[in-house]
């Protein structure tokens, strides 16, 4: 049905817009009858008109924040007792994001027209993840949909924690090195070639590193030189990126991110952390085991743990115990098996796994401040023998620079 545009007064005679979904303007008239408003014009509005065009201006991009504000809404509105309908019109005119309100308003099209939520929301998987309709069909299936929508709320606020978690970790490193490859640049191309003229005037023997400096810094300051290395660097992100989008290239990669020194025990307790908490969502909403876990493996977004969640679903389907394959496929630590075997014996697995995912949750939290306090010795005295090199190669041929001027 299409989404009208209408402007309306109240008894006061006050001007009031709006929009609705309904099948003609006397549908329209109709319903605005019942809210003591008269109709003086009425629109229909065309599905990629200002709103989709204004959206797509400002990019089809959503923020955790905001499928975290739109779906507690949407399930205290739900809870409340608000058709679905109305409660998706709701919570559109309320989010500020104007894709987000858009998909909303569509999905909310497909629900009148026929269609179940997880239906119409499966059709915007960039918006709706493949989480978030599970929950929604596993909500409707079972008449608990105010419950699912808070879990999908919880889920989206989790790993946006996450997230802050991870850039903290990356954040001071990026800093020092960001501010030392400013600080060498400036040296390397104004400072060093000042140096350069001043030692060639004089006409005396320079030490090796100096010769080396003033090298790298005539490299770096051809013309030929930087075009070389800007498409040379250019060339090699784009390969690189093309190669881990390959299976293989994607598997050696996320093989790495797992076992690189300091940040790879880091990496697999992010992977295993999505990995529980969304496995805990999914059994406790009541979705098939096998589903949650391959839905839960493709949330960790690594390739290792995924294809380790597989070959397990494939023994969990002959009618293994879950612990049982995680723990012969050495992805998982003894902690994550033997609290699963805990809790599939007591009958509490989701419980088990909040537990596993607040354990994590924690020690995420001190391992990245762990790596902080380990990276800031490391880079100090990376960043402290870059400055080192560069002053002994400036100033040791000025200590000589007496002895020259003598000799003339």
């Amino acid at each position: 049905m299409p989404t009208f545009i209408y402007t309306a007064r109240d008894r006061n005679g006050n001007p009031i817009q709006g929009s609705l979904i309904s099948s003609d303007v006397a549908a329209v008239r109709e319903q605005l009858r019942e809210r003591d408003l008269y109709l003086t014009s009425a629109t229909v509005q065309d599905a990629g008109g200002e709103g989709m065009t204004q959206a797509r201006r400002r990019g089809k991009r959503v923020r955790i924040g905001d499928m975290v504000v739109a779906s507690r809404q949407l399930a205290t509105l739900v809870r409340a007792g608000m058709p679905l309908n109305e409660c998706l019109h709701t919570v559109a005119a309320q989010t500020e994001n104007l894709y987000l309100r858009e998909v909303i308003q569509q999905v909310r099209r497909d629900i009148l027209s026929g269609s179940s939520f997880a239906e119409a929301a499966s059709k915007h998987p960039t918006v709706f993840t493949e989480l978030y309709t599970a929950l929604i069909r596993a909500g409707e299936a079972g008449g608990v949909l105010d419950e699912t929508l808070e879990t999908a709320a919880q889920q989206f606020d989790k790993e946006a924690e996450l997230r802050e978690k991870v850039k903290a970790a990356v954040t001071y490193p990026a800093i020092v090195v960001a501010t030392a490859v400013f600080v060498v640049s400036i040296i390397v191309f104004f400072i060093i070639p000042t140096f350069a003229k001043v030692y060639q005037d004089f006409n005396a023997p320079l030490p090796g590193i100096t010769l080396l400096l003033i090298k790298i810094s005539q490299w770096a300051t051809t013309p030929l030189f930087d075009v070389i290395a800007v498409v040379g660097a250019v060339v090699c992100f784009y390969l690189f990126r093309r190669f881990i989008s390959t299976p293989r290239g994607r598997h050696l990669w996320d093989n790495f991110k797992l076992r690189v020194w300091l940040f790879g025990k880091l990496n697999r307790k992010i992977a295993i952390a999505r990995f529980t908490r969304t496995l805990a969502a999914m059994i406790r909403a009541g979705v098939p085991i096998l589903q949650a876990l391959q839905i839960s493996a493709r949330v960790a977004n690594n390739v290792i743990i995924i294809d380790a969640v597989q070959k397990i679903a494939e023994f969990v389907k002959q009618g293994a115990r879950l612990w049982m394959p995680m723990e012969q496929s050495g992805e998982f630590p003894p902690i994550v098996t033997r609290m699963i075997a805990a809790g599939e014996e007591s009958g509490n697995l989701d419980e088990m796994l909040n537990e596993l995912t607040h354990f994590y949750d924690r020690d995420i939290e001190y391992t990245v401040q762990k790596l902080t306090r380990m990276m800031e010795p490391l880079l100090t005295v990376i960043v402290g023998g870059i400055v080192l090199f560069v002053l002994l190669a400036l100033y040791m041929p000025i200590f000589n620079l007496s002895n020259v001027i003598r000799k003339r």
